[in-house]
């Protein structure tokens, strides 16, 4: 591993957790003693063991010849992303580290998935994509090994400025035969696009590719539409600037208050986080966490 001070790197969904909740983020990166053991409040929740998969699945299928990219290999690849971050090594049914109530629930959410890549699969970009590779190839994929992506983030770290770096993951870029380069998103969920990270990926493809970025394409699995957006003339210094904006709000943001809103019940830090608990109730969390390590 290359020697990165972390604390001076921001993706998009590090600052967009910010801007979510303080509360949450302070947690996560910067309290001396949360931020040192939140593995321990992590849990790992049905959505994300399914995001995770699909995203992984979709991953490998790429990484084979044209020919090969098969429905059947879609999915017999969503069985072998099908794992857990708590242990990686397990094979399903993943039960509680997978974030399922019991195995109905899990064979429920894994047809889910299913679903997802079926409508992947038959979106008209990917045919059209797959059956006339003749206007754009692929330029970058993660990496195969969908266990440890982490190298990813980590090779995508560049400097913004002297004090700040910028990271973060791309789930496929393709390139043109003009040699501009179109970033893939993939959404697994029912959120609406953000243009804030459209932006964010355009500067960070630009940055580390040195390749002009002319659009950023969210692909919407739930529907199996694709969202197309022109960046080409999407200015980098003002994209540079946002997230420098952002970033000096958080330097200096003295007390990092919870935002209440409606994702808190998802959030890792709920039983920690004072707007749901009293102080000692806090503290016997923190405590419970502690000796979980052991």
């Amino acid at each position: 591993m290359r020697n990165i001070d972390f604390s001076k790197t921001y993706s998009y969904s590090k600052i967009s957790l910010f801007e979510k909740c303080p509360k949450e983020y302070y947690f996560n990166y910067l309290d001396p003693e949360i931020s040192l053991i939140k593995k321990y409040f992590k849990k790992q929740t049905e959505h994300q063991t399914k995001g995770s998969a699909v995203h992984g699945a979709i991953t490998l299928f790429h990484h084979l010849p044209l020919e090969k990219r098969t429905f059947k290999n879609l999915k017999d690849f969503l069985y072998k992303a099908w794992f857990a971050e708590k242990d990686i090594f397990k094979k399903p049914p993943l039960g509680e580290l997978g974030g399922f109530k019991d195995l109905d629930h899990e064979r429920k959410v894994y047809g889910q998935a299913l679903a997802l890549l079926k409508n992947f699969f038959e979106m008209p970009e990917e045919k059209s994509f797959h059956l006339n590779n003749k206007e754009k190839k692929i330029f970058y994929l993660p990496t195969k090994n969908i266990k440890e992506s982490f190298k990813d983030y980590e090779e995508m770290i560049k400097p913004l400025d002297r004090d700040v770096l910028i990271s973060g993951k791309f789930d496929r870029i393709d390139s043109f035969e003009n040699g501009d380069l179109e970033v893939i998103d993939y959404k697994t969920g029912k959120n609406q696009s953000d243009h804030f990270q459209l932006y964010f990926y355009k500067l960070l493809a630009e940055i580390n590719f040195k390749k002009k970025v002319s659009s950023v394409s969210f692909y919407c699995l739930n529907n199996g539409k694709a969202e197309k957006f022109n960046v080409s003339n999407v200015s980098n210094e003002k994209i540079k600037g946002r997230i420098l904006k952002i970033i000096e709000k958080i330097k200096n943001t003295k007390k990092f208050l919870p935002k209440k809103n409606r994702m808190c019940n998802y959030c890792d830090f709920q039983e920690i986080c004072p707007s749901y608990n009293s102080l000692s109730e806090i503290r016997a969390n923190i405590k419970k966490a502690k000796e979980s390590r052991v």
